[in-house]
């Protein structure tokens, strides 16, 4: 059970709608990309997406990505749901963090979304990609960091031939145009010597800087989403810093969309304009990074930002919760958290909930706030 009371989350700081000086990309982006404002100079051209979303978020664009009643579930004759009727829209230069712990589904979703599921799962639902289902939508538009480079990269092909490769694949270059490109790719990302990367093999680079090349096969395809899964998870806090600094300034140059995976919750409220909270392959919290942040509806989100540690002479008791988290074939039909949480009602473990609506956000929980009255 949670031993100790919700406590404050760390907000992002606040951002100023202001102009300010704009930093120059070392790879324009597509200028489809760009809006006639920016394309004149107009005032106003310079504030970021970032910093658009982060003072209106709910002013985000059209929808580039719609996802509706998303299944995921094993095959075979004892068919076990890995990923439950999971709903979600994420905006054109919108910068979404889906939060949660190992094993909770966060993974799936990206395979299902890349369309590189195992063989022996099986997906549900609707996906619409650009208002198009996601089978006929245009593949090159998405693409995926994952979270160890290495296992991605041929150990025994340079850097240059794999990303020369994919810029000539997607763009119909000629060699030598996509060895340029590739170089140009390599810069965008902030790696120093671009040609001299190139001729190296992936064991040559550290996982920052093949991280950052995993970013640039990304770029390649020029994408309006990039979905992100736990992109620096095996790297030191600077390195990390200095991706997540990478991928937000990308999403601001190229206009893209990002879907962040991840469980630090502190990188989630730092960077996204929206949250979603996933718990044994359940949605069960979605709205405004410092909605959700400041004032967390289920008690599993509220047990999340409790069990943050903060920096006090006197921190206070970390949250803890008894058990684990429940095995798919043995999940039932309810709430999932049900077992776990200390506020559960005699229907929790049978009904699953349904979501409700505040003025700001939405959660699912038959007993938000602790009481029988939804919200």
């Amino acid at each position: 059970m949670v031993s100790n009371a919700h406590r404050p989350a760390r907000l992002p700081p606040r951002h100023d709608c202001v102009v300010r000086e704009a930093s120059v990309a070392t790879l324009a982006p597509p200028s489809a990309t760009l809006n006639p404002a920016e394309k004149a100079g107009a005032p106003g051209a310079d504030i970021t997406q970032s910093e658009r979303n982060r003072c209106n978020p709910d002013a985000g664009g059209r929808p580039v990505l719609e996802v509706s009643d998303l299944e995921i579930s094993t095959t075979g004759p004892r068919e076990t749901p890995l990923l439950e009727t999971l709903s979600l829209e994420i905006r054109d230069g919108e910068f979404f963090a889906l939060v949660g712990e190992s094993g909770s589904g966060k993974s799936l979703l990206c395979s299902a979304l890349m369309g590189i599921l195992p063989a022996n799962l099986r997906a549900t639902g609707d996906v619409l990609f650009d208002g198009k289902p996601l089978a006929n939508a245009d593949r090159s538009a998405r693409a995926m960091i994952f979270q160890q480079p290495n296992r991605y990269l041929n150990p025994v092909r340079t850097i240059g031939f794999q990303l020369a490769e994919t810029v000539a694949i997607v763009s119909n270059l000629r060699k030598r145009e996509a060895r340029d490109r590739a170089a140009s790719l390599l810069d965008a990302v902030g790696i120093d010597d671009p040609r001299a990367t190139l001729k190296k093999y992936p064991h040559e680079l550290s996982g920052g800087m093949n991280q950052r090349v995993m970013m640039a096969l990304a770029l390649a395809r020029q994408p309006r989403l990039l979905i992100a899964d736990e992109p620096t998870s095996a790297l030191d806090v600077t390195t990390q810093r200095q991706i997540m600094d990478l991928i937000e300034r990308l999403r601001d140059d190229w206009n893209m969309a990002v879907l962040f995976v991840t469980h630090d919750l502190d990188l989630a409220v730092e960077r996204s304009d929206r949250i979603g909270v996933i718990y044994a392959g359940q949605l069960v919290e979605i709205g405004p990074t410092r909605a959700l942040a400041g004032q967390p509806r289920h008690p599993y989100t509220r047990t999340l930002f409790s069990a943050v540690p903060a920096i006090s002479l006197a921190p206070p008791k970390l949250a803890a919760l008894a058990g684990g988290v429940p095995d798919p074939s043995l999940r039932g039909n309810g709430c999932h958290f049900a077992s776990r949480c200390s506020s559960a009602l005699d229907n929790c473990k049978r009904i699953r909930p349904t979501f409700a609506t505040d003025v700001s956000h939405t959660a699912a929980c038959h007993n938000l706030g602790g009481s029988d009255a939804t919200f």
